[in-house]
């Protein structure tokens, strides 16, 4: 029997019942996984009539994406603004790592969705794609000197990012210890290569 829709829903504003629909979308993804995710059931989840789902999102990959960045938008990844005030590669790595295991702590369980998921990886590996490019550029950010300095960036990838993380988590340490211990073994390293790129950079140049 086909579920009853609220005629009063029809005034709300456009904004917000693309909102709840996206939300909608999200706690199906969440529950069911995107095999689940189809307009009917959305529909439902939403309290709208499917033909209102299909006039906010005509293309299923704006939904998808939409979904994408209602669900990162609650994680709260960091932005620059977590280097606002420091100075120097130790301080802002430091930041960095500090802020990469908050946000792994807060994104594990929308991580192993997200991985456990075939459909979610297709429909979401373009916003994936961008993500990556926003958190390299976030790294860049924090080496000063060395920001085009490719082996330096693929060393804070590797070190700060999230495989050596989930790797310390799996041996005991903590959040915080895991992102200290990142710092230690890497900042050391930039810190040298970056003193012999200054010392390396003719006198002109640095004026």
């Amino acid at each position: 029997m086909p579920r009853p829709y609220a005629l009063g829903k029809r005034t709300e504003p456009k904004n917000e019942t693309r909102a709840r629909i996206v939300a909608a979308a999200a706690r199906v993804y969440r529950e069911r996984g995107t095999a689940a995710a189809s307009n009917l059931a959305i529909a439902r989840e939403a309290d709208v009539a499917p033909a209102t789902v299909r006039n906010h999102f005509p293309d299923p990959q704006e939904l998808a994406n939409a979904v994408f960045d209602v669900v990162l938008a609650d994680l709260r990844p960091p932005t620059p603004a977590i280097y606002d005030g420091i100075e120097g590669i130790r301080g802002k790595v430091t930041r960095l790592a500090t802020e990469l295991a908050a946000f792994h702590d807060r994104s594990s369980a929308a991580w192993q969705m997200y991985i456990q998921d075939p459909g979610m990886i297709e429909a979401w590996s373009s916003r994936v794609e961008w993500y990556n490019r926003e958190l390299d550029e976030l790294m860049r950010l924090a080496l000063g000197p060395l920001e085009r300095d490719r082996m330096a960036l693929d060393l804070v990838a590797a070190v700060i990012g999230s495989p050596a993380f989930i790797a310390l988590r799996s041996r005991g340490l903590s959040s915080r210890q895991a992102a200290a211990l990142c710092v230690e073994v890497v900042v050391p390293w930039l810190e040298t290569r970056a003193a012999a790129k200054v010392r390396a950079t003719p006198k002109t140049r640095r004026r």
